[in-house]
Order: C-alpha cells, then structure tokens, then sequence
C-alpha cells in the first residue's frame, strides 16, 4: 500500500469518527428517519442527472444502497436518536472490521499473514477493551441496532468486492437514490414526522445533513470502495478500527466528553495492532538499523 493511500484511508477514518458527533448534533434538530432520507436525497440529487448508471446491475445497485443508506445510517441514527452515545456507536459499527476480515478469507482466499495477524488480535483486544469501558452503559436495543448496521456494512463491503465498480461517483450517487424511498413511505404511512420535522427543521440539522451527504458518503466512501477494490478486504477494512478513536477523540474536543481508562488503553491497543499489520513498525526498525 502506497504512502498517498495510507494517508487517504486514515483521513476517511477521521471523518467518519467527526460524524457520529455530526449525527449527534443533527438529531437535536431532525428526526432520525428523516436525516437519513434527506442526506441520500442530497447524495443523489441533483448528481443522478448528470452521471451515467452504473454498469453494475441495477439489482445489485439498489440492494447496495438499501444496505448502506437504511441498512447502516439509517439504523446507526436511529440508535443514536434513542441515546445511545457517539463514540460507544462509533465502535461498535467497528465490528464490521473483523467480519470483514473474515469474509475475505472465507469467500475470496485472502490470505492474512502472521504479522497481519498480530496486529488484527491486538487490535481486536483495544476493541473489547473500548467496549467493556462503555458497553454497560448503552441501551441493549441501540447496541444491536449498531451491531446489525455492522452486519450491513459487511455486506456492503462483499458486494464491492465481487463487482468492483469502475465508476465509483457513478456507483455512490445511483445506489443513494434507492434509499429514501422506503423511508419516506414509512414516514408518511406510519408517523406525522414528514410534516412536522419541516416545521421543526433547524440551521443544526442542515449542516449535519449537508456535512454527512457531501463529505462522509460522496468523499469517504468514494475513497473507501477505491481503496477496497485496490488492495481487498482484508487489507482496508482493518482501518475502520480508527473510527472509534477518532470518535473518542473529537467527542473530547467538540463535547468535553471524557474517556475511560479502558477506552484509553483500548485506544492504544488498536493503534498499535494497526501499526503492525501495516508493518510501520518493520519500516522503522529497517531505517533504525539499516543493513551495511
């Protein structure tokens, strides 16, 4: 993996933790369902009239978009609108990465080597470390509605894997467009909200719409489905293992938000399972004792 994508792949992990606090800042001022359907709205339109239809088919397409729109944000939002803390919903969507891993080598042979798998254990025990510190806390049904977005997300990334879109701009806005429909459908057979959130709709709710829209799903996941189709699954996915501590962190600076001592360590823990599985730490042992 090359420095230049290294660095795109840990800039895109950023993002995503800043948005779960995004989220968080924007169900304040719009219900859950209806940030979802506005943000993809937004993804889609007015892009999907200026880009050609993927030449992936269009089963496919849809399927992909229902998973990711609904699938992850739709539920992850909707976990965070019942309570369910920023950062401990940031981590735990992360166990998407394992089963990601997982799936790579179960469906397409890809190999995990030993130093690759020393750095996925010792990521995986910051993992439950950060869990334990929180999990408690959380309500059971927003955990496993983040758990179940996880499942989504490892999903999506399957589906990326086997069909590999070329045109990845072409493939994130058409799949966007298949999402707000069954919830709008929801929203005005079974509830009041797509009336009454207009009304309440607020500056809060449309920067965080518009930030979720533009720069986590056009700019993130335009980089994450490249990266995935460059290296594979097992390779990238590993990554998402940041988010959590990117989430921990900017909920420190933007919220005041303090960590646990176990979502310290936890933190460390992944960090370091991630420097060995990208083999940083053979980089910098070479140039410290470089052969002669």
């Amino acid at each position: 993996m090359t420095t230049r994508d290294l660095c795109l792949i840990i800039l895109t992990t950023l993002i995503w933790g800043l948005n779960f606090v995004v989220i968080k800042w924007g169900v304040q001022d719009v219900s859950a369902p209806m940030m979802t359907a506005l943000r993809f709205t937004l993804v889609a339109v007015p892009l999907v009239f200026f880009v050609r239809r993927p030449t992936i088919p269009i089963a496919v397409t849809a399927s992909y978009g229902l998973l990711f729109g609904c699938g992850i944000w739709g539920l992850v939002n909707f976990a965070i609108s019942l309570g369910t803390p920023a950062g401990q919903a940031s981590l735990l969507l992360q166990s998407s990465a394992f089963m990601t891993v997982v799936a790579g080598a179960l469906f397409f042979s890809e190999t995990i080597s030993g130093q690759k798998l020393v750095g996925i254990i010792t990521a995986l025990v910051g993992f439950i470390s950060i869990a334990w510190g929180g999990l408690l806390a959380d309500s059971i049904w927003g955990v496993a509605l983040v758990l179940l977005a996880g499942l989504s997300w490892t999903i999506c990334n399957v589906l990326v894997r086997i069909y590999k879109p070329t045109d990845i701009l072409s493939f994130i806005v058409w799949s966007s467009l298949f999402v707000p429909i069954p919830i709008l459908i929801y929203l005005v057979l079974f509830t009041s909200e797509l009336t009454d959130g207009v009304a309440q709709f607020g500056w809060r709710g449309l920067m965080s719409i518009l930030f979720q829209a533009g720069v986590t799903t056009i700019i993130g996941y335009g980089v994450w489905t490249r990266m995935i189709n460059k290296y594979g699954l097992s390779a990238v996915s590993p990554y998402s293992l940041l988010v959590p501590v990117s989430g921990l962190m900017f909920g420190w600076v933007l919220y005041g938000e303090t960590a646990k001592p176990l979502e310290l360590i936890g933190s460390i823990l992944v960090l370091v399972g991630l420097a060995v599985m990208s083999g940083a730490f053979s980089v910098i042992l070479a140039r410290l004792n470089p052969r002669t």
